[in-house]
């Protein structure tokens, strides 16, 4: 009876409620908690933060700060800037070429960064500096000699001091897999800038981000290590296809690891966390999610269809809700997909098929929901700014972290 009442309303509700699309599509999607799936987490700690104790921990990245003031600050408890970059000799990095500020060094200096710092000291939260090499060379060159190694923790700890940063976040990049000198001298840098960060201030916060196959292949990063000295371990669990990937597949897919199927992925979320859990303590591990997805040209409109080469691209939340509250795409299809527990769509122009697949309030709240299950400190966004002007990915982190 009571099954037979929801459907009256539910009827009464498609008649007489006049939704988008996308509204409709989204209240149709089919919550399948991952609570189960946490068979895949071996060693959790014993330590677990209860609900409304978790990290919020967002990256502001410098082209961005354009929208500072229409940020959601209230919901975090860390504001990440990104970043400043760092020479080969450990300098900060002022010019790209002479005459030319350096983006990342001319946002932190500006009035708008002044703004935004008051803004998070009086809210009571903690900002971040993040140091970021992106270059491999470059990266060689400051970890492999004593000197440029000093001159790096020195020169981010002026800029710590000077701009009164709560703490640090390392974000090296390395493409590849280093040898195993760099390896150990990236976890003397990491060591080395942890002492001097604690000797600032007791309460000054080491983080690191580190690729979500970073237990499995041989990076940058030694996680055992490292984790000894660190307060967190940011995980960008994110970027498992990408703008060059040869199918148009998630950004993030909390499951969908490959076992019989056909339709199946080499990695997904769960599956990282459950490695980096064997060498981190899940109570210092931060899930980072994407307020973003990709584009692409595709083949078709099938799940993990083929792509057409250099048409992926970046599509921000905000891109993928002005297409799906379009009520003129009549070509727009929305798919849910349960391998993944993520979502995609598909639509035409000008004789050509496109896919995007990106995340939304169903899918970040089953991260959320993981996040939780597997005891971790909490969720970091990549990137603040490309939800705007939508609030309803905040609303389920406050809903639901």
């Amino acid at each position: 009876m009571a099954k037979k009442i929801l459907g009256v309303f539910a009827l009464l509700a498609f008649i007489f409620i006049p939704l988008t699309a996308y509204q409709l599509w989204q209240t149709n999607l089919p919550l399948v908690s991952p609570i189960d799936l946490i068979e895949s987490l071996r060693e959790l700690a014993p330590t677990y933060r209860p609900p409304g104790n978790k990290i919020v921990f967002g990256f502001l990245p410098f082209w961005n700060m354009k929208d500072s003031t229409k940020l959601h600050v209230r919901s975090l408890t860390h504001l990440a800037y990104f970043g400043i970059d760092l020479t080969a000799d450990g300098a900060v990095k002022k010019y790209d070429k002479p005459g030319e500020k350096e983006p990342g060094w001319n946002k932190l200096n500006s009035g708008d960064f002044t703004i935004l710092s008051r803004q998070i000291k009086l809210l009571g939260k903690k900002l971040i500096l993040v140091v970021r090499a992106m270059d491999t060379d470059q990266i060689e060159s400051i970890l492999n000699s004593d000197a440029n190694r000093e001159n790096a923790i020195d020169t981010v700890m002026r800029v710590v001091r000077d701009k009164q940063f709560d703490g640090i976040n390392i974000d090296f990049e390395y493409m590849g897999y280093p040898n195993q000198t760099t390896r150990d001298n990236f976890t003397k840098f990491v060591t080395d800038l942890s002492a001097k960060c604690k000797l600032s201030h007791d309460k000054c916060e080491m983080s690191l981000d580190v690729f979500a196959d970073s237990a499995v292949k041989g990076r940058l990063y030694d996680l055992s290590g490292i984790a000894k000295v660190v307060d967190l371990v940011i995980v960008m669990a994110y970027d498992f296809y990408r703008p060059s990937s040869l199918q148009a597949g998630p950004v993030a897919p909390l499951r969908g690891k490959c076992t019989n199927s056909t339709r199946c992925l080499d990695y997904d979320v769960i599956t990282s966390i459950g490695d980096i859990t064997k060498l981190v303590p899940p109570s210092k591990i931060i899930l980072g999610v994407p307020f973003y997805g990709y584009e692409w040209q595709t083949v078709d409109t099938q799940f993990l269809a083929r792509t057409y080469p250099q048409t992926g691209q970046t599509a921000t939340y905000k891109r993928v809700r002005e297409l799906l509250d379009n009520n003129q795409e009549s070509s727009l299809s929305a798919t849910w997909s349960g391998t993944t527990f993520t979502p995609y769509l598909s639509y035409s122009k000008n004789g050509k098929t496109y896919q995007i697949h990106y995340e939304n309030d169903n899918s970040l709240k089953l991260k959320i929901e993981f996040v939780h299950q597997a005891k971790l400190a909490g969720l970091a966004i990549w990137a603040l700014g490309y939800e705007l002007p939508y609030t309803n990915l905040w609303l389920t982190i406050d809903n639901s972290l």
